[in-house]
């Protein structure tokens, strides 16, 4: 049996970090999984607090993520493009080796070494996939070597204070001018995040009638009459929540993202990589609970005896580590039909069994923050010393099950989907 790397407490770490057999991994992931680890132990650990103060990564150390290769596979998910390769790679992985694998270690690795400082790449990991599935050539010419160098920012401007989940009903409006060259943007975002240090914004606009065939899909950059203004969300601050105001904003026709009429489509498929990435941040969060209880539960006694010592504490610990394995399984079972598929067969087959994952990680990572804090007592309260990590995790569970998605909207999407595949493979027999 390979050497174990990580953590030596139960469910701490993925089975394959201890050395167990899988059907997914092999040395070249082991590199990454190394390499991710050391540089977030390199240049994150200790920094976190300050960084939490003023709510954003210095720009010098998100240009050194772009240095180190970080930023490409954040804003390329699980198929980096050849044409990109030139760009650093984290672990120094070509990009026709990289996929959903990768992608998954990657996130999970930042996500255990700097839970809170993830947040900065949101804009990235949602604002940027647009632009490489769908934008012309010229646009992704003009702006991808922007933000894939970490000179500027990109974010996903999508809900609005009236249209959240309900996603065709948005009013946002892009008018072209009679000439044809621009459009003139108004209307209102909320719940944007990372908007208040972006340079671009990925914005769902209604350009035609009412309904999903209205809307389109358009890059936004910082122009006269687009107005950000942060808004202070309990979790990390490091999200930069934002509203976004747009009055007549002035965008050169040119930064349309595919076709007009295209932004409804655009914008269902693009969900199904937050969703999956939303996944691997419950999952990871819930190791962190588990591992710090299980830490804390060998050490403390009551009533003569350390507490994992207790029958009822195991018991609690088994019905955290039953679900953590299972999450896992999951993500890993979608990660590999994902690699099998085009973009546009997973988009269309994984939609609702991505939906479902996200709320299953959403109500496993509740429940074990939940679970981890009674076990902690008042050390779970704490945002200082043992119970630090739990605490920090267990206030930000919201950000697990409300973007994204909320959980009943997800539910009913993950059956109407199911229903949706199973009449069409019904008609297929006939």
């Amino acid at each position: 049996m390979p050497k174990a790397f990580g953590s030596t407490s139960p469910w701490a770490d993925p089975a394959w970090y201890s050395g167990r057999p899988s059907p997914y991994y092999n040395a070249r992931y082991v590199k990454l999984r190394d390499w991710v680890r050391k540089w977030t132990e390199d240049n994150v650990v200790g920094n976190e607090e300050e960084w939490e103060k003023v709510g954003k990564i210095p720009d010098d150390v998100y240009e050194k993520c772009a240095r180190d290769g970080l930023l490409v596979p954040i804003a390329f998910g699980n198929r980096i493009p050849r044409e990109w390769g030139h760009y650093p790679i984290a672990a120094g992985i070509k990009a026709e080796e990289w996929n959903g694998f990768h992608d998954f270690i990657l996130w999970d690795e930042l996500f255990r070494g700097a839970s809170s400082i993830s947040s900065q790449f949101i804009g990235l990991v949602v604002g940027a996939p647009p632009l490489k599935q769908y934008a012309s050539p010229a646009l992704q010419k003009k702006i991808l070597p922007e933000i894939l160098s970490g000179k500027k920012r990109i974010c996903l401007a999508i809900t609005e204070p009236s249209a959240g989940s309900d996603v065709r009903n948005i009013t946002t409006t892009a008018e072209k001018t009679p000439d044809g060259k621009h459009y003139i943007v108004n209307g209102e975002k909320k719940w944007i995040t990372n908007g208040i240090f972006s340079d671009y914004f990925m914005t769902t606009v209604r350009t035609g009638g009412a309904g999903a065939s209205g809307m389109s899909m358009l890059l936004i950059p910082r122009l006269p009459g687009l107005k950000p203004r942060k808004i202070e969300i309990g979790g990390s601050s490091m999200g930069a929540t934002t509203y976004v105001t747009f009055e007549d904003v002035k965008v050169p026709a040119e930064y349309l993202v595919g076709q007009e009429g295209g932004g409804f489509k655009y914008t269902m498929s693009n969900f199904n990589h937050e969703r999956l990435w939303i996944a691997f941040q419950a999952l990871r969060g819930s190791r962190i609970c588990l591992e710090d209880a299980m830490t804390w539960c060998q050490k403390r006694e009551a009533f003569g005896k350390t507490l994992i010592e207790q029958p009822v504490v195991r018991h609690k610990f088994g019905h955290m580590a039953r679900q953590i394995d299972g999450l896992q399984s999951w993500i890993e079972s979608l990660i590999y039909e994902l690699e099998n598929m085009s973009h546009a067969e997973g988009s269309k087959v994984l939609g609702g069994a991505t939906a479902l994952l996200k709320v299953q990680a959403g109500i496993v990572a509740k429940y074990i923050a939940d679970e981890s804090q009674k076990l902690m007592g008042g050390l779970g309260l704490t945002k200082t010393g043992q119970g630090a990590r739990i605490e920090s995790i267990a206030r930000a569970i919201p950000t697990l099950i409300v973007p994204g998605g909320s959980e009943d909207v997800l539910l009913d999407l993950g059956v109407r989907e199911a229903l949706k595949l199973s009449a069409a493979a019904k008609k297929a027999k006939l």
